[in-house]
């Protein structure tokens, strides 16, 4: 696991962690967990692995920085490009396979900011499928 301490935008200090695969990140505070983002590792055969944004569940923590502070830290810990298609739910529990407006905007940030790589669906399919 690793672990960061971070300060957010509301003074208050967060503990944000990743697991060993880098495929889950929690956001907690005093040792309760406000919100997680799930990745999933995908190997990428013409160059180097990356890893998927699935879930992104920080609810109980927007607006503070947290979401940024955890990408980075994911990037700082596993040196792989992040990124996001339109597959992303917006909690564990969420039937819905769409983000909400504001998780559309956030990744659009991170895009931006450069935390984020743009999903490329080009050569996504050879010429057998």
């Amino acid at each position: 696991m690793h672990e960061k301490e971070f300060v957010a935008k509301d003074g208050l200090t967060y503990t944000i962690t990743i697991n060993a695969t880098g495929e889950e990140i929690t956001v907690a505070q005093s040792g309760v967990t406000l919100g997680v983002i799930d990745l999933k590792r995908v190997s990428n055969p013409r160059g180097p692995d990356y890893y998927l944004i699935t879930v992104l569940d920080l609810e109980k923590c927007k607006r503070i920085g947290l979401g940024e502070a955890s990408l980075r830290h994911h990037q700082q810990v596993f040196r792989l490009p992040l990124t996001a298609n339109g597959d992303v739910r917006e909690g564990r529990r969420s039937n819905e396979s769409q983000l909400t407006r504001e998780g559309i905007l956030f990744i659009q940030k991170m895009r931006a900011r450069e935390v984020v790589a743009a999903e490329d669906f080009h050569d996504a399919f050879n010429e057998d499928e």
